[in-house]
């Protein structure tokens, strides 16, 4: 679904406040994203013939993702100081069996990496279906033309990092989270909405939801687009509804301005969080539903006060932090995470550097 058109921006800024500019978003599909980490299997070395469906890994180690193989192994001083002196380069390789029901013939089915590093190279069934060479940045896999439904199908992963491409501890690995997405034709792909609040104070703040709407459909559809306001109790509050049709084969933008009275406003130390939901309504059956967290705030930059959030001058107090865990490695751990984060609190910082690549998804904000 990132191929599709979306609103993400990226951008590089020395320090953001925690959880400021951070919006989380869980899709929450008419069929729910599934776990994929569990029941792999992983042969670290060069390999003939791994990528096809007939071969033979009865053999290889069994794990659960996330992986990270590199912290697994002695450190050495043959390998690079500046990488912890272990080896994050070489060649593995992971494979799964999975089964997709034929009620889901006629839908879109993709794998959703959260980070593989890197070089990676993906077949389902023994076909080439994509690659990634960056290992931060998540990427997703159409596997819908090689699936073979109600029947055994097999995913092989190659990855291949190189020595001497990074100057910190990158791990090596399938090292982040993997998902199963089942997606209508019709439906909002991942990072699909972005949400400003361009007017706020204290009575009532206007919430701009923009949301992506993807139709890979061979005809145009009409639906009906409602995004749902909740409250950070809880309870929902407002909601827009809209009339949209899509053309075939491309996505659309629908804009929606909503209002909250009295809003609870985001802050540093009371981050609160409202939920925008996303239906897709077509043929009067829900077909899609995207949960966004996002917080209501005013930030300003000041001359004479500095940095301004909901009109109070605030000091950022600012680390870099890798996306290692130390000792742990580079596999995603949530504990390690929000323990990382519970000493950065009482330290004092308010601010956040992910040094120097994009963090998992949603780590951060969740936090």
């Amino acid at each position: 679904m990132k191929k599709h058109k979306n609103r993400i921006r990226q951008f590089c800024i020395p320090f953001l406040p925690l959880l400021l500019l951070m919006v989380g978003c869980n899709k929450n599909n008419y069929v729910n994203d599934t776990s994929f980490n569990e029941n792999w299997s992983f042969y670290k070395g060069e390999v003939k013939n791994a990528e096809t469906y007939e071969f033979d890994d009865s053999q290889w180690r069994k794990l659960d993702l996330p992986h990270d193989w590199a912290i697994e192994e002695p450190f050495d001083r043959k390998y690079n100081a500046r990488t912890g002196g272990l080896p994050v380069y070489g060649t593995g390789w992971y494979r799964k069996h999975f089964t997709v029901k034929k009620e889901h013939l006629g839908k879109l089915v993709s794998i959703e990496f959260d980070g593989a590093m890197n070089n990676a190279h993906v077949w389902v069934n023994g076909q080439f279906a994509g690659e990634r060479p960056y290992g931060y940045i998540g990427f997703e896999v159409d596997i819908t033309p090689y699936l073979k439904y109600d029947e055994d199908n097999v995913i092989a992963v190659r990855l291949q990092p190189e020595d001497l491409a990074a100057r910190w501890y990158t791990g090596a690995g399938i090292y982040r989270n993997v998902r199963l997405k089942i997606n209508h034709k019709l439906h909002i792909p991942q990072y699909g909405t972005y949400i400003t609040t361009p007017t706020v104070n204290n009575n009532q703040a206007t919430i701009c939801v923009q949301t992506s709407i993807s139709n890979q459909n061979k005809q145009e559809k009409s639906a009906i687009l409602i995004t749902e306001i909740i409250d950070p109790s809880g309870d929902k509050i407002n909601e827009a509804i809209s009339n949209i049709v899509i053309q075939s084969g491309t996505t659309g933008i629908v804009t929606q301005n909503i209002s909250v009275n009295k809003p609870e406003l985001w802050d540093i130390y009371k981050p609160k969080l409202y939920k925008a939901i996303s239906y897709i309504k077509l043929n009067n059956k829900i077909v899609d539903k995207y949960i966004s967290d996002f917080g209501i705030r005013e930030i300003d930059f000041s001359a004479n006060k500095g940095f301004l959030l909901n009109g109070k001058p605030t000091k950022l107090n600012g680390v870099c932090m890798h996306h290692d865990m130390g000792p742990l490695g580079a596999a995603i751990n949530y504990r390690a995470k929000e323990r990382q984060m519970e000493i950065m609190k009482n330290m004092g910082v308010n601010a956040l550097r992910t040094s120097h690549n994009p963090p998992l998804t949603g780590t951060t904000g969740n936090l």
